[in-house]
């Protein structure tokens, strides 16, 4: 075989080891709808935390402040469980990580902010206060962080 085939035939071999290596080497990165079953698996036991908190109906100013203390320390779990979810590459991903960082966003500006008033206001007694600090967490306004987990592809993060 003259050097010239040689040649050829060494390029077109290293061209289909290339081929190979690019096909299986692809990304292993979760696509859309696993990531969103990983999600809302996360944000199922999230909301079943969040509900026995809610249950328990505190009575005392201890149990106002055990109250708020563990329902921050539920938030930043889930928060944190959830932005360790891998996720996907390109677009998906970008929501993924568009809907974690305002869910975040809005625990630590909104929510954490209001429980602390609430604990502040059981401490000192203030009715008044305290009636204003649970208007607060009332009022937090979820339909964009539910958007953006549907966009990101859960079915129930975002109910």
């Amino acid at each position: 075989m003259p050097a010239g085939c040689h040649r050829a035939a060494g390029l077109l071999i290293l061209l289909a080891l290339a081929a190979f290596a690019a096909g299986c080497g692809g990304s292993s990165a979760p696509t859309r709808a696993t990531y969103g079953k990983n999600i809302d698996k996360i944000c199922a036991t999230f909301d079943d935390r969040v509900n026995a908190i809610q249950r328990k109906a505190p009575k005392t100013t201890d149990e106002l402040v055990a109250f708020a203390d563990e329902l921050g320390r539920v938030i930043d779990e889930g928060v944190d469980k959830l932005s360790a979810v891998e996720r996907p590459d390109g677009d998906d991903g970008v929501k993924a990580q568009r809907w974690i960082d305002a869910f975040r966003r809005q625990a630590d500006e909104q929510i954490k902010p209001a429980l602390a008033a609430l604990k502040d206001a059981a401490r000192r007694n203030d009715t008044a206060a305290l009636q204003r600090a649970a208007q607060r967490i009332q009022k937090v306004d979820d339909t964009r962080i539910n958007q953006l987990a549907r966009d990101a592809g859960s079915r129930s993060c975002g109910d």
